[in-house]
């Protein structure tokens, strides 16, 4: 019996969708699940960092695993251009205001704004799925968030209708 991915709920089949009764919604039949099986998760357990440079609708497709790991590397990133940034800074304060490091104090201010921007729509994507952004991320919590994933119920959603007899 197919079956809503979301309530567990009998579905009914209208044209080319299926319907819920219970969520009052069509649902494509991709994401259909049978006899009350639940929504599966994606993870892919790393994000390269060329994902950085993704469009913002393409980084909406990632996960939130994928996002949280990108969003570690993106503020690294941010605050290697924000160092550099000043290092150009003061070797140009050091030379007597010249225009020597001007150039690559410029270049790095450039990269840092990318960076932070790529940053900013990362963490308003985050925000959207866990409610808060969270202001560190490590190795150890990108384990224990990867645990959780692993750890979740997967149980089908059956709503028992007797009493067990004793």
């Amino acid at each position: 019996m197919k079956t809503c991915p979301y309530c567990g709920s009998n579905l009914e089949k209208m044209n080319a969708q299926y319907y819920c009764d219970f969520c009052c919604m069509n649902l494509d039949p991709l994401i259909v699940k049978t006899n009350g099986e639940r929504i599966d998760i994606r993870v892919n357990e790393a994000a390269l960092d060329v994902h950085i440079e993704k469009t913002t609708p393409e980084l909406m497709t990632l996960s939130t695993f994928e996002l949280l790991y990108l969003l570690k590397a993106i503020r690294k990133e941010r605050s290697e251009m924000y160092s550099y940034m000043n290092t150009f800074y003061k070797a140009g304060q050091q030379q007597g205001d010249s225009e020597d490091f001007k150039e690559y104090e410029i270049s790095s201010g450039k990269d840092y704004m990318h960076f932070t921007k790529k940053a900013f729509v990362v963490e308003n994507i985050i925000r959207t799925r866990l409610g808060y952004v969270p202001t560190r991320i490590t190795e150890s919590y990108l384990a224990k968030y990867l645990e959780s994933i692993k750890k979740d119920k997967k149980a089908p959603m059956i709503i028992k209708t007797e009493r067990q007899k004793s």
